[in-house]
This record gives C-alpha cells, structure tokens and sequence, in this order.
C-alpha cells in the first residue's frame, strides 16, 4: 500500500510534510480532513487529535518534524539535512525556533482574521469539500469556537503579542539568510523546507499547493501588505518558485 497522508490542506505544518514527500519524489495518496470534525477519525487512527499523520508501512507517524526525520531515513536521497554536523546542527535549530514559538504566532494571526466570521470561517475550513460540509460547519461552528479560539490561543491578549513579535520574526529569518541565498550551508536543506513552509500562513506565496479561497479577508491582505516589501517576505516567495517541486500524490 502506499504511503498515506492525513492532512489539513490550508496547514504551514502539513505543508512541511507535503513537500518533504514531493521533494524525495514519494508517490503517497492523501486524505485531507476538516479542522474540527477530523477529531474522530484521527483519533481513531493516531490515539490524538493533530495532524499531519502519515501512514507508511503499516506504521502511524505524527507530527510534521517526526515525520520527516522519518522520511530522510528511508530515503536519504536527495538529502534534506546536511551530512556535515555542524550544519545539521544548524538546519535542527532553525526548524525548532520557527516550529516554536514562531509557527504557534503565525497561526493565530492567521486564523485571528477569520474566526469571529462563521461564514468566513466555513468558506476557509471546507474549502474543497462540498456544499454539504460548508452547511455543516457553518451550523456547528459557532457553538465550538471557543474551543477553536483556545487550542490556536486565539485570545486578544496572545494575538496582540504575536502582532507585537512579527517584525522581529522577520528580522530573525532575514539575518539567517546566507550569502548562497538559503538559510544553511550553500544549497537547500529542511532548514528552508521548514522556515518557508512556516511562514506561509502570512505569506501565501503563489506555489502553495492549496490556494486560500478569494476574496481574502481584509484584515489579512492588510497584513500581507505590511510586509510584502519585506525581504524575508520574497525570500518565501522565492524558495517556493525555486524549489517547491510538483505534487507526487497518487490520483
């Protein structure tokens, strides 16, 4: 059987694992699963409720950065992580920094601009999905918000700070930039895979697999604006021009 992924289509860290998959050309087949009403089934399948979940060889594997260190092992070719340890080392850093505390912000920044917005909401989470879902989600979202707005900590408290830490995650990116142009060592590595894959949820460079439906909300393209001169904003853009291959999922 082919490797199978459990995914939310709109994710930064789903998206690692999409591409980590489409970088070591791995056909896999996916199954894209709706933020709130995936609870059951994965579950059911994992014994917890996050995605992304990978099931490969009769084995479950959870969590973006679990699953790629698995990926690189079965298939080193191309590699992801440098062979040199200092640099391995480095690539490692970079991909916890901006898993946390920086993937974390992102989020409720993101999600900040549609949540208190039910049909918003039910436009973005269904997206992809049918009539009947959006129906579904638009009737059930407004009783489990609150639940939504605590596990993204979507509170005006955590929102502002993430406003308030923004300009400097973009500093943080920009002074990790190398003269070859990717963040470790001279060629790409997970160290630009995961960063790019993370600020995604701002930037929305046109190679993301998974296009949010239009129109965006105002909030949102305001906040893309603020930032789109920003040379860490184009570096994203640029790495997914470069080197976000095409998709090995399975039809």
């Amino acid at each position: 059987m082919p490797a199978r992924l459990f995914h939310f289509r709109l994710s930064h860290y789903n998206e690692k694992v999409r591409w980590a998959l489409d970088f070591k050309r791995w056909p896999h087949a996916r199954t894209a699963l709706v933020p709130g009403f995936h609870v059951p089934r994965v579950r059911l399948l994992t014994g917890q409720n996050k995605l992304p979940a990978l099931v490969l060889d009769g084995r479950v594997l959870v969590g973006s950065n679990a699953i790629l260190a698995e990926i690189e092992r079965l298939r080193p070719d191309p590699p992801l992580y440098p062979a040199d340890p200092a640099l391995r080392d480095r690539a490692l850093a970079l991909e916890k920094f901006f898993d946390d505390p920086v993937a974390p912000d992102l989020r409720r920044l993101f999600w900040s601009t549609y949540i208190d917005d039910t049909a918003e909401c039910a436009r973005l989470a269904t997206d992809g999905f049918g009539a009947a879902t959006r129906v579904a989600f638009r009737t059930v979202f407004p009783a489990i918000r609150p639940l939504f707005r605590s596990n993204m900590g979507a509170d005006p408290a955590r929102i502002e700070r993430a406003q308030g830490r923004l300009e400097g995650y973009f500093d943080r990116l920009e002074s990790e930039i190398g003269p070859s142009g990717f963040l470790v060592g001279d060629g790409f590595t997970a160290a630009d895979l995961c960063v790019a894959s993370v600020m995604t949820a701002i930037v929305r460079p046109p190679g993301f697999p998974y296009p949010l439906p239009e129109p965006i909300p105002q909030a949102l393209a305001d906040l893309r604006g603020s930032l789109s001169h920003r040379p860490g904003f184009r570096w994203v853009e640029e790495i997914y021009a470069r080197h976000r291959p095409a998709s090995c999922e399975l039809p």
